[in-house]
């Protein structure tokens, strides 16, 4: 009994801790964000004009039994008549007033929803979540948006997945008899302000930072907030080509900086490829087509620059884009 009672309980810290980092969609370990800036940010939904889904599917740490997998699937479009401003009565504060009541800018709303599905070992998270946004032009060539997003999370435990010593142990027993689906709703928000050359995000998750409770009789503290930041600028080398260099930082209260470091190539509006190192020690290599106006497609592979790479083959992650109703006749 002891045996199984130690296994249990570092089953249970483990697991608090990978599902307390799961717990956000922008904590998941997603490589290919960029094509995807609203699972990420939600303020970003909206930006094109057209309807937006995405589903992705991931694989982490290939060859660990058990290791991390994620799907999801997001829709996000603008909605509504996009109303015009009049720039003499606007209360926004802009640089260069003289030169904002020289153009015609509109303001617009948005919305979006996601599902996903993330488990590890024994335990899974699934989140459902939908989100409001409005975009505010405040400059010529400048739009702020702003939204307010609601999530609903349940964790799910998968007795047939976790290894004790002893199965029919009394505190396991009754562990897997007091264990109820644990439910959470979470409120957050997020910034998103977007220029045709930069864009600078800023969103928020775990805001209500409840408790993690795995059980009638277990509960752990309250799930921290995260706080995560992203900025890029594009740059075109010629008509054929555009480099965006971006950066995305993750910060939580009493543990390290996460930050990735971006490079994007987009081709002829056809292709892209990209490449990305994470302060985790790891390497994403990424490559993209875009089929028509219709579908794209992405692929990234991440490689292990700790010793973790001598247990795992990598990691493998596929996404599928389908923007409908293009008036646009946009390929991203």
């Amino acid at each position: 009994m002891r045996k199984a009672l130690g296994h249990i309980c570092g089953l249970l810290i483990c697991s608090s801790l990978i599902v307390s980092n799961m717990n956000a969609q922008q904590v998941y370990q997603f490589s290919q964000y960029q094509q995807n800036l609203y699972i990420l940010n939600s303020a970003s939904s909206g930006v094109h004009d057209y309807l937006e889904v995405n589903m992705s599917y991931r694989k982490q740490w290939a060859g660990i039994t058990n290791s991390p997998t994620t799907y999801y699937v997001s829709a996000n479009m603008p909605i509504g008549k996009r109303l015009d401003i009049n720039p003499k009565v606007s209360s926004s504060r802009i640089s260069s007033p003289s030169t904002y009541n020289t153009i015609t800018r509109t303001s617009f709303h948005a919305v979006g929803v996601y599902a996903a599905q993330d488990s590890y070992g024994p335990y899974g998270l699934n989140i459902i979540s939908a989100s409001y946004a409005f975009h505010l032009p405040i400059a010529e060539e400048l739009t702020l948006s702003f939204s307010p997003n609601v999530s609903f999370n349940s964790v799910t435990f998968d007795p047939n997945k976790a290894v004790v010593e002893d199965a029919v142990d009394p505190t396991y027993a009754n562990y897997l008899g007091n264990r109820n689906q644990s439910s959470q709703m979470d409120i957050n928000l997020a910034f998103w302000l977007y220029h045709d050359r930069y864009f600078v995000g800023y969103s928020s998750d775990q805001l209500v930072q409840d408790k993690l409770k795995l059980s009638n009789q277990v509960t752990f503290e309250k799930i921290k907030a995260h706080h995560n930041f992203i900025a890029g600028y594009k740059i075109r080398l010629n008509r054929n080509l555009v480099l965006t260099p971006s950066a995305m930082v993750k910060y939580v209260s009493q543990a390290p900086l996460s930050a990735d470091l971006n490079l994007r190539l987009d081709i002829q509006d056809r292709f892209w490829t990209g490449l990305t190192y994470r302060n985790s020690n790891t390497l994403s290599g990424m490559v993209g087509l875009y089929l028509n106006n219709t579908l794209r497609f992405g692929y990234s592979f991440d490689f292990t620059l700790s010793s973790l790479q001598l247990q795992n083959s990598g990691s493998h992650e596929v996404m599928l884009g389908i923007n409908l109703f293009n008036k646009e006749k946009a390929v991203f």
